[in-house]
Order: structure tokens, then C-alpha cells, then sequence
């Protein structure tokens, strides 16, 4: 009975693990990358100094709300981020339909930094969270994907969980190809397991009522807005309200109400200014905010909540967007975030082993491996290809965020045919070792880009831009490497 049930288990691991993977591996991905989003658009946007501990004046504030009254007369609905520690600089943004993009200010003159137009590392934040496929569909798919997750972890705990012990041991990553990645599969799942599982559950929660939705849903587009303010249809002109009474005063009471030092996001509508309580002051992600009038800055009511339920979510959300997270925790983040794509690349690649023979590599056995390989090296190609065009188009170039990202899926779609095009005539493996050669230039030459493009001076933020460098480089010596080994006898 207990080997019918594992039997039962790994068709259920294998089919499940292989279908929600070749998007769940991408999803991991792109969070993982989330994880230091403000980073990656301060990469992106390199004409703003990063220089911390500049006074933030009431002329910055009063600059921030007529770039504020600007956008609303343009029928946009805008708001504005205080400079924190992690982004030091004073934000004008408005939802362009997929992220949160706009002005950077000065925070001591408000003068705007003639930044590039990116949609910076929001882009990764919405794919992961919806695949970029919009409010209600791409959040239902993602958060079902969640739940197939879930069922590959229960299902490869009951058929590994016999000889997980000799496996952990016994790790041999200089083995037989089949067998290295076996355990590969295995290490990543079983080190990393309360992270992932963690992650996988939180997720599926926080969105859990998508799948089967009693009303309309208004999914979180950021994790530092969740979408207060609803988004403006197309051809709708918002009614501007009027310009809104000195913010400086406003801001030190709404602080010291809610007892939030810095990074406070500040909103308007038509009659009032709400001022919310960072979301990185704590684990418990919450919506609390203090409300003025626009009118003339009187005081009107201060909005928190506190029953067990309500924060038993905020501290699930909290802990899922990490937005409270100091740097070494962010850097933890990251890695088990690494893993957990490595969890799902390494099955993929395992699940297409196992059946390679017996397969006799018919034309659904190719076309699966087509996708594995557009999964497991096209999106990284794809994402590096966002890299080098945010330094490669004019800094000036109209609608140039609109640009990046359709170069990033033009990118993916090419390694797509590519991968297609080699699997289905029979040669996968070069069509391997081409995309990871092609992966390897791409990674190891970004940081030689990122130099010789003068975009920047490395006297401010020379941490972010020497980071960002430097895990391209690294991705690219993995691809590198793995395409050495590809040399070798298949497996």
C-alpha cells in the first residue's frame, strides 16, 4: 500500500512539477529579483545620485505637488514617495497600466534628475505577481500556479522522504549527469524547503479568494500602494483637485500618529491628502494612514486597523514582500529565492532525463524540452536583454519603458523559436549549449556596458551599481560553465 501510494505520488510530483514549473521556475525568478526592485530601478535610472541624508525641504515638497497637480491635469492619478533609506531620492509616480513610473525629485530643491524613463525593477514585481497578464487573470493563474506548487512539495516530501537522509549525505555533484542533478533537485528542495514552502503558501493566501472571487478584486499592482487609488480608464480624465496646503507640516503629525519615521507614501484625491504609514517600518505590512483635508490641511480622522484577522494578513504579507527586510535579511531573501529557482529548473531538467529513452524523443517529448529550455535559459537571456537595452537606447527616447520591456519578450520569444526550432529537427543540444554560450556573453560583458556607457559616476550608490554588476557576471560564468560541461557525452 505504502508503494502504490508513492507510485501514485511521483506521477502526481513529476506531471504537476513539470507543467506548473515551466512557469512557476519564471515566477520565482522574477520574485527573487523583486526582492531588490528599488535597487534595480536606482540601476536604471543612474542620473539619480543616490547620496543619503539629504534634508528633505518644504520647496522639494511644494515642487512634488505641482508635478502632482501636472499629472492630475493630465487626467492621471498621481501620488508621492518620500525618500527613505533604501531610495533616498522624492517620487512622482502614476500607474501606466502595468507599473508605477514618473518624476525623481531633488529632495532638498526639487529639482526633477533628468532620469531615463524605465519601469525599473516594478516590471519583475508585476510578473511575479500576475505574469503581466492583468488584474483578475494573470493573479488567478499565478495564484493557482501557487497551489500546484504546494500539492509537487506534499507529493516529493512522501516519495523522497524514505531516503532523503542517504540522498543529503551522499550528494554527488561530480556524479553520472543523471544522478548529479537528482541530488541537486533534491539539496535545493530539502535546505530550502521552509523558505519555499513559506513563500509558496503566503503567496497562494494572500490571493487565495481570486481563484473563486465572491466580488470584484483589486489585486496589490505594488507592494508599496497595493492600488489605493483605483486606475483611471482609458479616455477618463480625472477632475484635478486644487493644490494642496504646505505637506510639511502635514507629514510630522501623520509620523508621529503613526509612529513611522521615514519612506511615507502620500496621496491625493480630490478633497483630501493621506499620508501612509511605511511599509518598511515593520514585518506588519499595513494600509494605516492619517487623512487632512486638501482643502486648507485641517486634521480629519486617522485610519488603522487592528483586529487578529486583519493582522494575521498584514503580517503574512509583510513577511511574503520582505519591504521591512534590512539588507542581510534582503540578501537571504535573494539566495533562497535562488534556490528556489534552481528547485524548479533542476526538475524540469531531471523530468526530461528520465524519459529521454523512452520517449524515443517523439515530437511531445521535443516540444518539451523546446519549453525547458525557453524556461530555464531563455528568461534569463531575456531579462539580461532588459539590462543591456536600458543601457544601450537613447536616455532620451520617448516611450522608452514601453521599449525595454517589449525588447525583454521580443528576446524571450526569439530564444522560444530558437529552442523550437532546434528541438523539433532533432538538435537540442546544440541549441543548449548556443543559448547558454549566448547567456555567458551577455552576463559577463553587462558590467564592461555598464562602464564604458558613462551612465553614472561611482562616487554615489556605487554599491547598487557594483552589485547589479556583479551578480550579471556571475550568471554568466554559471552559463559558461554549464556550457563547457555540455561539451561532454550526453547523458
Amino acid at each position: 500500500m505504502r508503494e502504490t501510494l508513492r507510485v501514485h505520488m511521483g506521477w502526481l510530483h513529476s506531471w504537476v512539477g513539470f507543467l506548473a514549473g515551466l512557469v512557476l521556475a519564471c515566477i520565482f525568478a522574477s520574485g527573487t529579483l523583486a526582492v531588490f526592485d528599488t535597487e534595480i530601478t536606482q540601476w536604471m535610472q543612474p542620473e539619480a545620485p543616490l547620496t543619503q541624508g539629504t534634508a528633505l525641504t518644504p520647496a522639494a515638497l511644494q515642487a512634488a505637488t505641482q508635478a502632482v497637480q501636472a499629472e492630475e491635469n493630465k487626467g492621471l492619478s498621481a501620488f508621492i514617495t518620500l525618500p527613505s533609506q533604501r531610495d533616498p531620492v522624492l517620487r512622482v509616480l502614476h500607474y501606466d497600466g502595468y507599473e508605477f513610473i514618473g518624476d525623481v525629485l531633488n529632495p532638498e530643491t526639487g529639482d526633477a534628475f533628468p532620469v531615463r524613463e524605465t519601469a525599473g525593477g516594478q516590471f519583475f514585481y508585476n510578473f511575479h505577481f500576475s505574469l503581466r497578464g492583468g488584474s483578475l487573470p494573470g493573479v488567478q493563474l499565478v495564484t493557482f500556479l501557487g497551489l500546484c506548487l504546494l500539492v509537487a512539495i506534499g507529493s516529493g516530501l512522501v516519495i523522497h522522504i524514505k531516503g532523503l537522509w542517504p540522498d543529503l549525505i551522499l550528494f554527488r555533484p561530480f556524479g553520472a549527469r543523471p544522478r548529479a542533478w537528482v541530488d541537486a533537485h533534491l539539496i535545493a528542495g530539502v535546505l530550502f524547503l521552509p523558505f519555499i514552502l513559506f513563500m509558496a503558501y503566503t503567496g497562494t493566501a494572500i490571493h487565495a479568494r481570486v481563484l473563486l472571487p465572491a466580488q470584484p478584486f483589486f489585486p496589490a499592482h505594488h507592494a508599496k500602494t497595493h492600488k489605493k487609488e483605483p486606475t483611471v480608464p482609458k479616455g477618463r480624465v480625472l477632475q484635478a483637485g486644487p493644490l494642496s496646503p504646505p505637506l510639511t507640516p502635514l507629514i510630522a503629525q501623520a509620523r508621529d500618529t503613526l509612529h513611522s519615521p521615514d519612506g511615507n507614501l502620500v496621496l491625493f484625491t480630490t478633497d483630501e491628502v493621506r499620508i501612509f504609514k511605511s511599509d518598511a517600518f515593520g514585518p506588519f505590512l499595513t494600509r494605516d494612514h492619517v487623512d487632512f483635508s486638501r482643502k486648507d490641511g485641517h486634521f480629519l480622522r486617522s485610519v488603522t486597523q487592528n483586529p487578529p484577522a486583519v493582522k494575521t494578513l498584514q503580517l503574512v504579507r509583510g513577511l511574503h514582500y520582505a519591504r521591512y527586510a534590512p539588507p542581510l535579511l534582503r540578501w537571504l531573501y535573494f539566495l533562497s529565492g535562488l534556490a528556489g529557482t534552481a528547485l524548479m529548473a533542476s526538475g524540469l531538467i531531471v523530468f526530461l532525463m528520465k524519459r529521454r529513452r523512452s520517449s524515443g524523443e517523439k515530437l511531445l517529448f521535443r516540444l518539451a524540452e523546446a519549453l525547458t529550455m525557453t524556461t530555464v535559459v531563455g528568461f534569463p537571456v531575456a531579462t539580461l536583454g532588459l539590462f543591456w537595452a536600458n543601457r544601450c537606447l537613447p536616455a532620451a527616447l520617448s516611450g522608452r519603458a514601453f521599449i525595454e520591456i517589449d525588447l525583454f519578450f521580443a528576446l524571450w520569444g526569439l530564444c522560444a523559436t530558437h529552442a523550437l526550432l532546434m528541438s523539433l529537427t532533432r538538435h537540442a543540444a546544440p541549441g543548449w549549449r548556443q543559448q547558454l554560450g549566448f547567456l555567458a556573453g551577455a552576463g559577463c560583458a553587462l558590467p564592461l556596458l555598464d562602464l564604458v556607457s558613462h551612465s553614472h559616476t561611482w562616487v554615489h550608490g556605487a554599491t547598487v551599481f557594483m552589485s547589479m554588476d556583479a551578480l550579471a557576471f556571475l550568471s554568466g560564468l554559471i552559463a559558461l560553465y554549464a556550457t563547457l560541461k555540455l561539451r561532454g557525452p550526453a547523458a
